[in-house]
């Protein structure tokens, strides 16, 4: 099924569009939602504008990875396209909070195509020996959105109102289904059409409780534990029905195969710690320095790094191996967040800059050398189970490493949030930065306090993905030449 060469550009162009779509969501929406809040009320609902988001990404994610597989990636494409889009519009026409979380669940779940279905479409246009490339152009375009997303939240806000940072998907999504519908032309599929539903649903249904309960951890206590026993039955029962399923939406098999398993175990704890420096970092220096200005300006190295060295990456594989440059990365993200280690109340923006810079460069440099490893090894029949396998894990990473590294920082600051008033948590930590340019006196020590402890945990968790990689056969010359294809 692969494009014609002379359209293989315009498919990527569209391809780019579509990650560009998923890619600028996150960080314009959260330059918006300051002013969301003032307009629709709704401060104590804050969090869940961006967990319904993800929530829905992560749990439709597999489910779109096997129907792709069956039905092409095209149409999957247009339905991810239609899903977000709808749910981005129908966002910007919210009058309540509630109203917005709801659309953004829609958003969501079109963000779950948007996540892997564009990377499978490079995965099947582009022979094996190039897909490291453009994996690496995809990985580039996701960090530029990202580094661009708030400057053009900001200007939008300020000229047009933040409705219209909804109403911005509708263009882009009209050009990449434009364009993919112009230029891709797709003839096979799977042979068996069957879907596993029943897998399906108790995958998402255990996912999507987990994720609820750590959530809801720290407001409520008691739902949050039936959430999670209700979460392990769910998967206890998914591995029931996969094993009996004519074709499992996630084969058990594969987690006996160690590419598989050391990929999307790699593919997890590296989002783990890098969302949550994401998450954490801005809170940090918003502590520190008062003012969102010097909160953004912190964390966009992660974005420079991570896009200009996947970049990068991705035209090294072929030349190094997919088991050098992951090896690479996870060494780097040790080094990165070891450092942070040593963080305190005077450490200098700068140094915190580079800091996290080399913290982006890490995850930038195992981002394609981990899609690839995958794709080229399960093939072509099977690049959405390969693709979306690994955006799964990583969506899955990211998002309960922000969990838990808030528990650990919710843990270590205790004791300080009780001399401010009206905090308890660090979700009302975030509010009243929002809400005011003046930290609190005595935040900054705190925060420093806290956020060294979230390091230290960091550390370990790379050095377990660093520790992962040993296990990953050697690979010279990129999977192409080691394992083959049905390209």
């Amino acid at each position: 099924m692969d494009a014609p060469t002379s359209d293989r550009r315009l498919v990527t162009l569209g391809v780019m569009l579509g990650i560009f779509l998923a890619g600028i969501d996150g960080t314009v929406v959260s330059t918006v939602m300051p002013t969301v809040v003032a307009d629709l009320g709704g401060l104590r609902l804050y969090s869940w504008v961006f967990a319904a988001y993800m929530l829905f990404a992560a749990i439709s994610m597999p489910l779109f990875g096997r129907l792709s597989d069956i039905y092409g990636r095209k149409r999957l494409f247009y339905v991810g396209v239609a899903a977000f889009v709808l749910g981005s519009a129908l966002a910007g026409l919210s009058r309540t909070m509630p109203q917005l979380i709801a659309f953004r669940a829609v958003q969501g779940v079109g963000a779950g195509a948007m996540f892997a279905i564009p990377y499978t479409i490079l995965g099947v246009i582009y022979p094996p020996e190039q897909r490291g490339r453009a994996i690496g152009y995809g990985s580039a375009v996701w960090g530029i959105s990202s580094v661009i997303g708030p400057l053009l939240g900001y200007l939008i806000v300020t000229t047009l109102g933040w409705r219209w940072v909804f109403y911005l998907s509708v263009p882009v999504g009209i050009g990449a289904v434009a364009l993919i519908a112009r230029s891709l032309e797709e003839t096979t599929g799977a042979a068996d059409p069957h879907v596993d539903y029943a897998g399906a649903l108790a995958l998402s249904v255990g996912v999507g409780a987990l994720l609820l309960a750590l959530q809801l951890f720290e407001t409520a206590g008691t739902a949050a534990g039936a959430l999670a026993v209700g979460g392990v039955a769910a998967l206890v029962a998914f591995v029931r029905v996969e094993r009996s399923a004519r074709v499992p939406i996630l084969p058990l098999s594969l987690f006996d195969d160690r590419v598989f398993v050391v990929t999307n175990a790699v593919g997890f704890l590296s989002s783990f710690v890098v969302f949550g420096a994401i998450t954490y970092v801005p809170l940090f220096v918003q502590a520190l320095r008062g003012g969102a200005g010097a909160a953004a300006l912190a964390v966009f190295p992660i974005s420079i790094g991570w896009s200009g060295t996947s970049f990068v990456s991705g035209r090294l594989v072929n030349r190094f191996g997919e088991r050098a440059l992951i090896a690479t990365g996870t060494a780097l993200l040790t080094l990165g967040f070891g450092a942070a280690t040593l963080w305190t109340v005077v450490t200098p923006l700068s140094i915190i800059v580079a800091n996290v810079f080399v913290m982006g460069v890490g995850m930038g440099a195992l981002t394609p050398p981990l899609l690839t490893a995958i794709q080229n090894h399960l093939g072509t029949e099977r690049m959405g189970l390969a693709t979306s396998s690994q955006q799964f894990f990583r969506n899955l990473g990211g998002t309960i490493g922000v969990a838990v590294l808030g528990v650990a920082l919710n843990v270590v600051l205790r004791e300080r949030f009780a001399s401010l008033p009206g905090v308890s948590s660090i979700g009302d930590l975030q509010r009243a930065l929002l809400a005011s340019d003046s930290p609190p006196d005595g935040l900054a020590a705190a925060m420093t306090e806290g956020l060294t402890a979230v390091f230290a945990v960091s550390v370990v968790v790379c050095l377990a993905a660093a520790g992962l990689v040993v296990y990953l056969p050697r690979l010279p010359g990129g999977t192409a030449a080691a394992l083959g294809d049905d390209d």
